[in-house]
């Protein structure tokens, strides 16, 4: 009997991977293939945030790359639901999860929550709590958070002050309390700073409080060869100034006085130690203020050294108008003839404007817009004194 060669048989395959057998098949022999099934539809992250959270595309573009591993609105909603409730306005809560998206991922009763609450034991309220979140970012949600607030808050001595130096120096609410805060404002209250001047300080110089211990040091032995010495009136200053600019800037800018005032290293001293803060001002703002203070005004060296502040201000919109005023005074016989530059230049505008040009209009016409003209860089043609 002959022997029949039957084919054969076909493997026993997985239901799927028959599926794929008989797509492949299919469109190899051109017959119609069967679709694989579709997958689950995903959370759609970016549009949650426009929709829900009223970011705008580009923020939620940027807000979507902190959220990908989201897969539903449920805690979001959450979130959302806890902040509206706990009295933040829809303005605040779009800024919050602008500056920190992950908030939405954030356990209400873990941190969100417990911290809101301690803030507003604080004395924060709740449209100030949404903008120490704007502010702190990622930080806001640390345990460690609020202890800085608390450390910080009485330094500052008031809510708002607190959250405007916040604002400009980031790294207050992020900076290490034990390792880093903490030593420097012992140190620099060892130096003879109050913790109201600490509080002035970190507005000059925001940066110099939460910098490593061994730079605030350096700091203040710098501000110390400034010729300030510690507990002095003018030491925060001088502290300010030796934090924002280094040995070598400021070593340029003594040369600059030197050479343009003729000073000694005695009147250098003397001069930074009344205005410590000139040194912070470009070289080209000492150079030509000096010039004009020596050539125009007439002014002796030794007085620039004694009332050195006067560096420091504006030469076109404060320097040359008020003495425009002054020489027109002078020649009319209506002050003094050595009446001290300084006195002019000093007052604040509205006082220079009650003293010196409100009661002369008449005697001089045209003086009130000669003078405004001037703060403007230009001149009043019809001007004659």
């Amino acid at each position: 009997m002959p022997l029949l060669f039957l084919p054969a048989a076909a493997p026993f395959l997985p239901t799927r991977s028959r599926l794929r057998l008989t797509v492949t098949r299919g469109a190899a022999t051109g017959t119609t293939a069967i679709p694989a099934p579709a997958p689950a539809s995903a959370f759609a992250v970016e549009e949650y945030l426009v929709s829900s959270c009223h970011l705008t595309p580009p923020q939620a573009l940027k807000a979507s790359k902190s959220l990908a591993h989201l897969k539903s609105a449920s805690n979001a909603d959450a979130v959302l639901a806890f902040l509206s409730d706990f009295g933040l306005s829809p303005r605040d809560v779009t800024a919050v999860v602008a500056s920190n998206p992950r908030v939405l991922c954030a356990r209400i009763d873990r941190s969100l929550a417990p911290i809101s609450a301690e803030l507003r034991a604080l004395g924060f309220s709740p449209s100030q709590i949404a903008r120490l979140a704007q502010i702190a970012g990622r930080y806001f949600l640390c345990r460690s958070f609020v202890s800085k607030v608390r450390f910080w808050l009485p330094l500052f001595g008031s809510h708002e002050r607190l959250l405007q130096a916040s604002d400009w120096n980031y790294w207050l609410l992020g900076s290490d309390l034990e390792k880093v805060v903490e030593p420097n404002v012992a140190f620099l209250k060892q130096c003879g700073l109050s913790a109201a001047d600490i509080a002035k300080l970190l507005v000059a110089a925001p940066r110099l409080v939460t910098m490593h211990p061994e730079y605030v040091q350096d700091a203040v032995r710098r501000a110390t060869q400034l010729g300030v010495a510690p507990g002095s009136q003018m030491f925060r200053h001088a502290l300010s100034t030796a934090g924002c600019i280094g040995q070598e800037k400021a070593d340029a800018k003594v040369a600059v006085l030197k050479e343009t005032l003729g000073w000694s290293q005695e009147e250098v001293n003397l001069a930074i130690s009344k205005a410590p803060r000139i040194l912070v001002a470009s070289e080209e703002r000492l150079r030509r203020n000096a010039e004009f203070l020596l050539n125009v005004v007439g002014l002796p060296p030794q007085y620039i050294a004694r009332r050195s502040v006067l560096l420091m201000y504006s030469l076109e919109r404060r320097m040359v108008p008020r003495h425009l005023v002054l020489t027109a005074l002078k020649e009319k016989g209506l002050v003094e003839q050595d009446r001290c530059f300084f006195n002019v230049v000093a007052p604040t505008e509205e006082k220079f404007l009650e003293k010196f040009v409100a009661p002369y209009e008449e005697s001089i016409p045209g003086l009130a817009d000669a003078y405004e003209y001037a703060c403007m860089g230009k001149v009043h043609v019809g001007f004659q004194h």
